[in-house]
């Protein structure tokens, strides 16, 4: 069966892989010369707490029509489609009969996108549905759930030409693109290495409502490793270009013991209660290394199963400075006040603020993330809207979400080395600058 996976892959090389880089030279599917669409018409599948989120910042965006939203939870879709028509556009039209209703939703003439947010299991599934109805797919985080997963978005994309993006909103951190403004410019130099980590207390998550493991509690008993590694690798590997002139090669993975979790579940839960005896294959704090292949190195902390604050850890090493996100604080060798002494970013906020933070940092967004969550649709819809692909593509999608199982093999195998999938079949080595959109 693998042999059979990798002649496959091999056979697309030289048909199927072409497919994307043709349909994005000009209009992807239109008419003829038509590369501009004003109105994008996206649809939802998954419009629970996060998938409401991501609709109000799509409601916020100029020129998007919401036709059709799915959901199998009939009060969510009802306060979806309350929440539409209370910004001032028609009702959209509901589909929630089972699970599998997403697909009579992607088959609709007057959708151009579709976004999910649905529990991750079903993203790859929604996007592959939507790829092959020839619309542009946008998907919360993580992409895939396996590596098999993630070949199928990235040989759908290949065959049928239609880009999909994880809407990674780390990438559109203030101080991530402020850094990745400077590292363009230069002042950092090479970019050698970068810490980053998903860090926050979500131990209430482990359980719902109902009492019982919630989805995230039930794949949290049944997996080891980096259970959610995109928040942390993507502004890593926006700003080493991986896909982009570098790829990721291979990583190491280790994790220390559960006890966190399932104390805090006996203090909550009681000890009658059988979730509380829960013993959960995954430990507290993950730490995996990845190793590039021009030589640079990234750490990842995954660490949700503690009490602690919430801190999105970013440190970033060139060969001429150092950012600390943590700290606030920078060094630029030959432009900081004093020799080897931090300084506050303050003005360098003043000079390398990236243009999407100077038009829309003023923003008053209750909602998510705020700003870098309201920007990471909007490059979507931009994506959308110029016919073309989005900042962060398949690749990428592919790469970071793989991560989880590749971490997990490491933990297994005693921390072994194990090398990542090339997703892009050697395209990695066409250097290019990682851009947004214009602001």
């Amino acid at each position: 069966m693998e042999n059979m996976k990798l002649n496959r892959r091999e056979f697309l090389r030289n048909s199927a892989a072409s497919g994307l880089a043709v349909a994005l030279a000009g209009a992807i599917p239109g008419k003829a010369g038509d590369t501009l669409k004003n109105e994008v018409r996206l649809g939802f599948v998954g419009v629970g707490s996060r998938g409401t989120v991501l609709l109000r910042f799509a409601l916020m965006t100029d020129g998007v029509e919401i036709p059709a939203l799915c959901d199998i939870n009939e009060e969510h879709l009802s306060r979806a489609q309350r929440l539409v028509e209370r910004s001032g556009k028609k009702i959209p039209e509901g589909y929630s009969k089972g699970p599998e209703d997403f697909r009579r939703l992607v088959e609709r003439l007057d959708l151009d996108a579709v976004v999910v947010a649905t529990p991750r299991e079903w993203h790859t599934p929604v996007m592959v549905a939507a790829m092959k109805a020839g619309k542009y797919g946008g998907t919360e985080v993580p992409a895939s759930t396996s590596v098999d997963e993630c070949w199928q978005l990235v040989e759908t994309s290949e065959r049928t030409g239609k880009p999909c993006m994880m809407l990674e909103n780390y990438c559109y951190f203030r101080n991530v693109m402020m850094v990745l403004n400077m590292a363009q410019q230069g002042l950092l130099g090479d970019i050698l290495h970068c810490e980053t980590g998903y860090q926050k207390d979500e131990r209430m998550f482990a359980v719902g409502e109902d009492g019982q493991l919630s989805l995230g509690g039930k794949y949290m008993a049944s997996h080891t490793g980096n259970l959610y590694p995109t928040h942390a690798v993507g502004p890593a590997g926006v700003l080493l270009k991986v896909n982009r002139g570098d790829r990721f090669s291979y990583l190491v993975s280790m994790t220390t013991r559960s006890s966190s979790l399932p104390s805090y579940l006996y203090e909550k839960l009681g000890p009658g209660n059988p979730v509380a005896g829960t013993r959960f294959a995954d430990g507290d704090i993950n730490t995996t290394m990845i190793r590039t292949e021009n030589g640079s190195t990234v750490i990842l902390y995954y660490d949700t199963r503690c009490a602690r604050p919430w801190e999105p850890d970013l440190r970033i090493q060139g060969s001429k400075g150092i950012f600390m996100g943590n700290m606030d604080r920078i060094y630029v060798e030959g432009r900081s006040a004093k020799e080897n002494a931090w300084e506050s970013t303050e003005k360098y906020y003043q000079e390398f603020e990236h243009p999407l933070w100077r038009k829309h940092g003023n923003r008053d967004i209750p909602y998510g993330r705020g700003v870098c969550d309201f920007l990471a649709l909007e490059q979507f819809v931009q994506a959308v809207r110029k016919r073309t692909e989005p900042p962060l593509d398949v690749y990428d999608a592919a790469s970071w979400s793989v991560i989880t199982q590749l971490s997990g093999q490491s933990v297994d195998k005693k921390s072994a080395a194990v090398d990542f999938p090339d997703f892009t079949r050697g395209k990695w080595k066409n250097a290019r600058e990682f851009n947004y959109f214009e602001a």
